[in-house]
């Protein structure tokens, strides 16, 4: 059928896949069996010759999917049922319901991962050629074996239970496992969401990420007042340059762990970039603002932040602005930012407001 040729394992090849195919030689094992105890009761017992072989091919099939390649496997599985369908029509005739077995292979053909569209098509179109041609062959030569009565009526019912078992073992393979990607496609997406969203270094938010959280804040609440805060490092240059940058990487996760704590419930923080971060407090003016801010200025002084066999203590200079419902994103925090400046050059350690 044009298939890659992989090995038929875990590695190479899908479990919902290998189940499928695995239940079904399973099934038809029991309704081969099946079969041999009705057709011996009706009186034929070596009528069950026939089914006995297939018994036992589908038996050989089931013990070596495991070691056989995937286009042999299919192979396997298009022969035995298509051959059992034409032998069975033509001993027993159109009446016994043994076209059903058509459906089971074209769902599994359609099903499949390793194969082309094309050959999908092309197979469907020589199941349905092989299907007319058994009805045409059944309207116009009589059955080798004629099953009369109560005996058609029980190989109708066992060819009919089997057809929907199979198929329904067929169909929840496949559906299970199309749900379980549509969960993990979820989930990843939500993964690289979250990823494209948050600084790698202290799992904080990122520009981006707060640059939407404002945003949306805005949109959302269009009369609500909120302040902006934006904080430095003071002197962080020369923590890099004295204890190299991983010391500085330390010292911008313990403060994002600060921040994350005292932040935790009113409001939201991330890393603006490099030393910088951005703090965003909705329903706070200025004043209600400065409050926090002044906390956070205190614990960062007195954070102890430890480096292998050293400690470091730093300082922060933070400005403060608040919404003045006018102004763009960019803008408050561009006033924040020279607030922010403006502390810098007059002392450090502060927060201006």
């Amino acid at each position: 059928m044009g298939m890659i040729n992989h090995k038929f394992d875990a590695e190479t090849t899908p479990l919902y896949f290998y189940f499928a195919l695995k239940r079904s030689y399973e099934i038809y094992a029991v309704y081969f069996l099946l079969l041999i105890i009705c057709i011996t009761g009706f009186g034929y017992p070596l009528h069950t010759l026939p089914a006995a072989g297939w018994l036992i091919v589908c038996l050989l099939a089931r013990h070596y999917i495991n070691h056989t390649f995937i286009r042999w496997n299919l192979l396997f599985y298009v022969t035995i049922s298509a051959g059992w369908i034409c032998y069975f029509l033509y001993y027993y005739g159109w009446e016994t319901g043994a076209t059903s077995f058509i459906l089971p292979l074209m769902l599994v053909s359609m099903f499949s991962l390793y194969d082309t569209l094309f050959n999908k098509i092309a197979f469907t179109v020589f199941l349905f050629v092989m299907r007319m041609a058994l009805f045409f062959h059944c309207q116009t030569h009589p059955p080798v074996y004629v099953f009369t009565g109560i005996h058609i009526l029980i190989i109708q019912i066992l060819n009919t239970v089997v057809f929907f078992v199979v198929t329904s073992v067929i169909c929840i393979s496949f559906s299970s496992n199309l749900q379980k990607a549509e969960q993990h496609l979820m989930l990843y997406n939500i993964e690289l969401q979250q990823q494209a969203g948050t600084d790698p270094l202290t799992t904080l938010y990122n520009r981006r990420r707060m640059e939407e959280v404002l945003k949306n804040h805005i949109r959302a609440n269009p009369n609500e007042n909120f302040s902006i805060a934006i904080g430095d490092i003071d002197f962080f240059k020369k923590i890099n340059d004295t204890y190299g940058h991983n010391c500085g990487d330390q010292v911008l996760k313990s403060l994002s762990d600060l921040f994350r704590e005292k932040t935790l419930g009113a409001g939201h923080v991330c890393r603006w970039g490099g030393e910088e971060f951005l703090f965003f407090f909705p329903e706070m003016n200025l004043d209600n603002a400065t409050t926090p801010m002044n906390e956070i200025n205190i614990a960062v002084s007195k954070c102890i932040i430890s480096y292998k066999d050293i400690t470091i203590h730093v300082t922060m200079t933070f400005g403060v602005e608040e919404n003045d419902f006018q102004s763009s994103i960019s803008d408050i925090v561009k006033r924040a930012d020279d607030k922010l400046y403006y502390g810098k050059t007059h002392g450090r350690d502060t927060v201006i407001s």
